[in-house]
Formats: structure tokens, sequence, C-alpha cells
């Protein structure tokens, strides 16, 4: 949330109230105008004036009336209403669409007072400031928004009837208790906007040339040929011309990319967001479609493109393309915001906490107000923002109410005593850094696209583990969310533990605690195999279902990319260009070749050779599937002979891992073990675990059979 810089003086020399309550009964905001340019001023004028949400036009009034259950969000109802006001016979043109999709046509306004479009920017350097003039008196704002305003004020937009919500300026940031109020009707006020505008900043670095070059993209995908020119640029990285790629490299590293309210504000404004750096614009569902296409059909041969443009020019740079930002537009915001348009399942804990990370707040209480809106209904409507409360009780209470609403202990997958917030262990410290959006096994596999499942956006494929068998956990909370109180039971012991990640491209081999004694509960040589291949891809698959005999192909993966010519020779393109990302499962291998399990080393379960009847779906889905389940995770066995995986902190400390001794729980409600570790007569939660062989309830019918002991843990 932006902070409005405190009025100078009044330029008529009396000073005014800007700012008055605003009635929360008549769903009042504060909508911004902007004055024509005139002779006697430079300095850009805005008038700030209150209106209601519920003040409809009686056309609106009755459309709303008599469309009860004809669509399943209100984005959804605001496009059936532009189509309808829209004349039949202009109905197909599609520029005359475009145009009245960014302003509405007076016909379409829904209020008495007009419509809205609401801005979506990054603050900036607040000590680099311009003057604006708002109700005639002057304010210091940043130089970012002071531009937003020019271009618009340059265009003549939102200077009648249709008018600018801007958080800055239309929230009085003086006044902690609306600021809190506001943030919780961020839901409302961008998914209620006509358009929400995404100011990306002024017209450089040839960001014309990028927003074509999406468009190009976007033009291919839908016209199907996707492959064909994936091939083509394998002997022509021309075939889209040079001018757009660095601009579009550049204009992905753009601040707006990083900033935390922005992951809420496109997401919440779906299909009514346009992309604008100065006057150019490109609508969002054209702009995610192309990135999709240079994520999809792109992905390896774009550095490749880069790196010839890059030396071509002479350029001295070396590095290349900034793919958090790739990578937040394509797995995160796109289908987070068609979600969004159809009404689809919001987005789990896990997921939400993926999304935190992936930006940057000034206020880490921002990691979770900033996306309040996209909370699921029950937990927004009970949080309630409030910056006076110290980070670590935000980030507690807010794995309070998703624990206790949504009647689930798996948030405590998401703790651990490692976070710089100072959380309890078991609340998840939203300011942690060693996450990252590919170990979620209810995540879609990212690769070829011929590899993930077509499904709908909003329907998930993902079958949840059920180590607990779907029992009601009986979670008690001291009163400032310090201490948390659960039945569930200890189950098993760790006893040894694979090499630790160092960062997410290394591997410390001298971490590794070799178990002693371990005897595998799960038979023999050939059933020890087959626990071992399930265990590396979480015996989650591509549908979401159990691994299958099938998936033990992952025993005859290529141990260094070098082996990997074999790919090549079988013309598997997708394996055979990932010579920059075989990393993962290269380094894993090589580090914990020596792993003992039992009598044999981890080595010995691998053969060198691909079969020759082997099929290249089953190699990329299964390498897909592991490359999930080792980020931030270490393979682990225990005392009683299972394996599994349990947590990594990759950037942490060597005092600050999982160790040998912490035990492994099934608490009722959550649906995976959970390691844990005796802290006095308290316990710390370590975090989430998968143990191979109690996943899916075996261990619950072993508590029946009175093998384990029910018990209290009370966790810090």
């Amino acid at each position: 949330m932006s902070f409005a810089i405190p009025l100078l003086r009044s330029v008529t020399g009396r000073a005014r109230r800007i700012y008055h309550p605003l009635d929360e009964k008549k769903d009042e905001i504060r909508l911004l105008t902007i004055s024509p340019k005139s002779s006697d001023s430079e300095l850009i004028h805005c008038n700030l004036q209150t209106h209601s949400l519920k003040d409809y036009t009686e056309n609106y009034q009755y459309f709303l009336v008599h469309s009860k259950n004809v669509a399943s969000s209100k984005r959804q109802l605001l496009t059936k209403w532009a189509r309808k006001e829209f004349m039949p016979e202009f109905a197909g043109l599609a520029p005359l669409q475009s145009v009245h999709a960014v302003r509405p046509h007076l016909s379409r306004q829904r209020f008495q007072w007009g419509d809205y479009a609401a801005l979506s920017y990054v603050w900036g350097d607040e000590n680099v400031t311009r003057t604006i003039i708002l109700n005639d008196q002057e304010v210091q704002v940043t130089a970012n928004l002071a531009q937003a305003l020019q271009a618009f004020r340059d265009d003549e937009e939102f200077d009648h009837r249709f008018k600018l919500w801007v958080d800055a300026l239309c929230i009085n940031q003086k006044d902690l208790k609306e600021r809190a109020r506001q943030i919780r009707k961020m839901r409302n006020i961008y998914g209620s906007a006509w358009t929400v505008v995404a100011w990306l900043g002024d017209e450089s670095d040839e960001s014309s040339c990028a927003l074509q070059l999406l468009r190009d993209f976007a033009a291919v995908s839908e016209a199907d040929r996707g492959k064909e020119v994936e091939e083509a640029l394998k002997t022509d990285l021309d075939l889209f011309g040079k001018c757009g790629w660095l601009a579009l490299e550049k204009f992905m590293r753009r601040s707006y990319w990083r900033r935390m309210w922005v992951i809420q504000e496109l997401v919440l404004g779906a299909s009514a967001t346009w992309i604008r750096c100065g006057s150019s614009l490109i609508d969002w569902s054209t702009f995610h479609i192309g990135i999709a296409f240079l994520q999809e059909h792109m992905w390896h041969i774009k550095d490749e493109i880069l790196s010839m443009i890059i030396r071509d020019q002479g350029l001295k740079r070396r590095d290349g393309w900034q793919t958090t930002s790739l990578h937040l537009v394509y797995h995160d915001l796109s289908v987070s915001s068609v979600r969004e348009e159809t009404g689809g399942e919001r987005l789990r804990f896990g997921r939400l906490l993926d999304l935190a990370d992936a930006a940057e707040c000034k206020d880490p209480r921002d990691k979770v107000y900033a996306i309040v809106g996209l909370f699921p209904p029950s937990v927004a409507q009970q949080l309630r923002p409030d910056y006076n409360l110290p980070i670590p009780r935000v980030y507690a209470s807010t794995a309070r109410k998703f624990i206790e609403l949504q009647n689930t202990l798996d948030p405590i997958r998401e703790g651990n005593p490692w976070g710089p917030s100072s959380c309890p262990s078991w609340a998840a410290d939203w300011q942690w850094k060693g996450r990252t959006r590919w170990s979620r096994t209810e995540s879609q596999l990212w690769g070829p696209n011929w590899l993930t499942p077509h499904v709908e956006p909003n329907i998930s494929c993902y079958v949840p583990y059920r180590a607990s068998l779907g029992s009601t956990h009986d979670c008690a909370f001291s009163e400032a969310d310090t201490r948390m109180t659960c039945s569930g039971f200890i189950v098993d012991q760790i006893s040894g533990i694979s090499a630790r990640g160092k960062g997410f491209f290394e591997w410390w081999p001298e971490s590794i605690i070799q178990p002693s004694n371990w005897e595998s509960v799960y038979g023999g040589f050939e059933a020890t195999t087959e626990a071992l291949y399930r265990t590396l891809v979480q015996d989650r698959v591509i549908d979401g279902k159990q691994a299958s005999k099938r998936h033990s192909v992952i025993l005859s993966m290529p141990s260094k990319f070098g082996l990997g010519e074999q790919f090549s020779k079988r013309g598997w393109t997708y394996l055979a260009g990932l010579q920059g990302y075989y990393y993962r499962w290269q380094g894993f291998r090589e580090a914990n070749a020596n792993f003992q399990l039992g009598s044999y080393a981890f080595d010995s379960f691998f053969s060198k050779k691909i079969p020759k009847d082997a099929n290249e779906f089953d190699y990329t889905e299964v390498y897909r599937c592991f490359d999930r389940s080792s980020h931030k995770r270490r393979f682990i066995v225990t005392k009683k002979g299972y394996m599994g995986w349990g947590p990594d902190n990759i950037y942490g400390p060597s005092d600050m891992q999982m160790m040998e001794g912490d035990l492994i729980a099934i608490l009722f409600g959550c649906s995976t073990p959970v390691v844990i570790r005796p802290y006095g007569t308290h316990f710390l939660v370590v975090g989430e675990a998968y143990v191979q062989g109690l996943m899916d309830g075996e261990a619950m019918t072993l508590l029946e059979r009175g093998k384990f002991r029910r018990q209290t843990f009370a966790f810090w």
C-alpha cells in the first residue's frame, strides 16, 4: 500500500480538509478526475471527490436484479453488461470492442456519477517527488505517479465522468483505521473497476517493440502454429526480427514486476487489465498468452536469441532473461486471473505464500495484507489489517484464521523455526526465502505442453495425501497466538539425511548424515527399489494419482547430462535441450551417490542405460516429478526403515537444519506427516514430511491397532 506524502500548502492561501470520513454503509470510495492541460500552469491539477459504489443507474440496477446466477464472478458479470449494452451492429468489430473495453461508452456507465478505473503502479522512491495540485492544494507525490497522471492528462483521460482510483491519493494514508478498511475493500475496488490500468512507466527501451512482439506471439499461439514456429526458430533465429527481443527482456526487468501489491491488482483486474507504457497499450489476455507462448515454445532458444542480439549490437552485458517475472506471469498471475474471471477455486495457503515470496514490499505485514483480496472469502472477511500489530503476530494470526475457518491443519506444513520474523514455528513466516513454487505436488508440472494435462484453470487434478485419513483437528491457541496445541501421534524418528542444498544450484555432500543399521520396512531389494522410485516422485504424477510401474524409469535416468546423448539419439528434443537445467538431477545424484540404504549405496539402485523400448513421455514425466520433489527437501530414512523427504533450509547455517533424531508425527487434520522437535516441555515444527508408505492413512490403521499412542502436542 502506498503512503501519500502530506500536502504542503493551499494554492488559494486558505487550507481546506481534503479527506472526510467515508460512509461504509454507502460503500463510499474517493475518486480522482484530472483537469485538462492549462497554459497557466504546467502542474497537474486533480480533483478528489467521494462517490458511492451503490449509486447505480436504473439500467444497471435492473440488469443486476435480472442477472442473478448468470455469472460466476463479478468480472464475468461486468463483461456480460458491457456486451449487452453494445450496439448489435458493432458487436463484431474488434477496434470498437477494444476502445470501449478501456473506457466505457456513456450508455454503459454503471453509476449515476459515471464509472471508474483503478491504477496499478510502482510507488517508487519516496524521496524523489513532484508537486501536483489536489483540490486546490499542493501535494507531493512520487515521480512515477506524477508521470502516470501527466500521461493521462496529455491523453485527456479521466477528466469528467470516467474517474480514477489511486491508492496514494484516494485513501487518507494518515488514518490507519481507514487504510485497514480500504485494504479489506481491495477485492471490491479492483474487482469492480471497469478497467485496471497497469502503469509500467514511460515509453523507453523500445517498450512498444516489446509489446508488439508479445502481440505477434499471441497471434501465432491462437493460430495454433506453436510447434511449427518452434521448429523454424531452430534454423532461423531471426524469424521474429531483432527489434523486440532485447526490449521484451528489459520490459520484464521493470520494477513493476517486483512489487507485492501488483499481484492482487492484476489478478482481480483479470481480463479488464491493460498494460501501459506511456501511451502504448496491450490487453492482459494478449499479454499473458504471449508470455505463455514464450515459456512453452521458446524457453530454451530464447537465451540463444538474446545472446545473438547482444553480440550483434556489441553490448558487454552477460546476464540473460529475468526469469522471475516470466514465471510470475505464466505460473501465477495468468492462472489466478483466469480463476478469478471464471469464479474458480481460490488459491491454497501454500500457493499464497509462493505468490508473496515472488515480490517485494516495504512493510513485511504487506506480505499478507497486499494479497488479502485473493484469500478464501471466509478468511478475508475475518482478517482485519492492523499495522500496529507486531509482524510475528500478523503471520501467526493469519495461519490461525486459515486453520480455524477452513477446518484444516494443513497450514502447519508451511511452518518451521528458521524464518527471520521470530514467528511461532507452527505459523508460516511469510519472509522466509526457502520456498519455491515448483515444490508443491498440487501444482501442475512445468514442462513441454504435451506433458501438462489440458484442464480448466479452476479445476485441480491434484489428489491430496491423506496421512490422517480426513480426521478433524482439535487445535487451540493462546491469547496472543504464540502457542498452539493439537492432537496426534509420533510414528518414527529420523536416522539418516541426504546432502543439504547449498542454495538452489548446489549440494553439500559433507552434510550427509549416514544412517546406521538401516533395515528396509518395505522388504527385500526389489520392494525397496519400488519404494525408492515412488519416493523420488513423491508418489504423485501427472494426473495427480499414485505412481505406477512405468515410473520406475527414473532409475535409468542418466546421472549426468553428458550421458544424456541418449536423449538426442532418440530424438527426445525436450530432454536433450535441458543442458542448463539438468543440474538438479545431476547434482542430487552426485552428492548422494554413497548415501547408505542398508547394505546398498544409493547409486547402486540405478542403471546407466535407457532401455531400447523407453518412452519419451515417461522419462520427461519422472524428470519433472523429481524436480518438484527435490526443491526445498532432503531425502531421509527413519529408524523403523522408512524412506521419504524432509524439509531443507537451503540458505540457513548448519545449525538451522533438520537433524538426526527429529520426530515424525501424524497430526489430526493434516494431510501429510510433519517433522517436529522436542523443545523443553513443548515442540517445534520443523516442516512437512513425505514418508513412503504412510501418506494415505496407513499410520491411522496402526493407531487403531494400538501400535502408536495418541497425545497432545504444544507447539511454540
